[in-house]
């Protein structure tokens, strides 16, 4: 049986680590304050983009959009919005008949005091060969200086 001070300092050992390992994931979110207002850089009808936030239409990439976005979740955290997905990867079947998708904003990187979603993901019920070519994940553009 080891000695109760052994058994404190271990116990206490790994609560520290427990808490350094959780900080370090949680880092960037940390950054970002609550009060911070949260855009998205948004090219769908600027091509110099525009901050914007619970965008209706959103530009993901060059090839993929997703219209009519209803927006459950917005913050530091992350946003999520249900909406239709189309592209140039997926025509001419989604140009009348986007598909249901679920798009997911994160990774918030501070900018001139406002933060921005750097990073997307959908998901989306696509057949097999579209899905193949789709950009389903990828980065999104921030301000520039």
């Amino acid at each position: 049986m080891r000695p109760p001070a052994v058994v404190l300092s271990l116990a206490a050992m790994s609560l520290v680590a427990a808490c350094t390992g959780a900080a370090s994931r949680t880092a960037p979110a940390a950054e970002t304050s609550i009060e911070t207002p949260i855009y998205v850089l948004n090219l769908y009808g600027d091509e110099n983009g525009r901050s914007d936030q619970r965008p209706q239409a959103l530009v993901l990439s060059e090839f993929s959009t997703v219209n009519g976005i209803s927006w459950q979740k917005w913050g530091p955290g992350g946003a999520v919005g249900v909406g239709r997905l189309s592209g140039t990867w997926c025509l001419p079947e989604c140009q009348d008949r986007p598909y249901e998708a679920t798009v997911t904003l994160s990774a918030v990187t501070p900018f001139k005091g406002n933060g921005y979603f750097t990073k997307y993901a959908i998901k989306a019920d696509l057949p097999a060969a579209q899905k193949e070519m789709a950009d389903l994940k990828g980065a999104l553009p921030t301000p520039e200086e």
